[in-house]
């Protein structure tokens, strides 16, 4: 999807300090040190503020140097979508969150060099495999909680 503004390659090399739009609330942000971030400013659909005015806020993207400005502009259609859900970009992004087998597998390759042998590192690894990661195994590490 070709989404245009007034930002150009060009222009985003070259900006000199401050606060530049594109359009559509995406901004390129230029420190004086020369470091370049792009942001992006929403109104949420049916949130106020404590003012009773609609909720606006500004959301990073990333660094330029990062981020194209294609990207940043795709990025920023897309938070703008969100927020006209009524979604927080920020709470409402995908994200891939490991299962505990991941987790546990991960932590056993960790821990390899401190188990006093080898043999209670597979031990360890194997009651797990065994009892556990068929029951909880696949769940998201996020949907566990502790029991008291």
């Amino acid at each position: 999807m070709a989404i245009s503004g007034k930002l150009t390659k060009k222009l985003v090399e070259n900006l000199s300090a401050g606060q530049h739009g594109d359009g559509n609330g995406l901004y390129l942000v230029v420190d004086p040190s020369g470091a370049r971030r792009w942001i992006v400013r929403v109104v949420f659909k049916g949130q106020k503020n404590k003012k009773g005015a609609p909720l606006r806020t500004d959301f990073g993207l990333g660094g330029a140097d990062m981020v194209t400005l294609n990207q940043a502009r795709e990025r920023a259609f897309e938070y703008r979508r969100m927020a006209k859900q009524g979604l927080n970009p920020r709470f409402n992004e995908r994200q891939e969150v490991p299962t505990f087998e991941e987790v546990a597998q991960q932590v056993h390759i960790d821990r390899m060099p401190i188990w006093k042998n080898a043999k209670h590192g597979a031990q360890w690894i194997n009651t797990l495999r065994d009892y556990t990661f068929p029951k909880i195994g696949r769940m998201p590490v996020t949907d566990m909680d502790r029991q008291a």
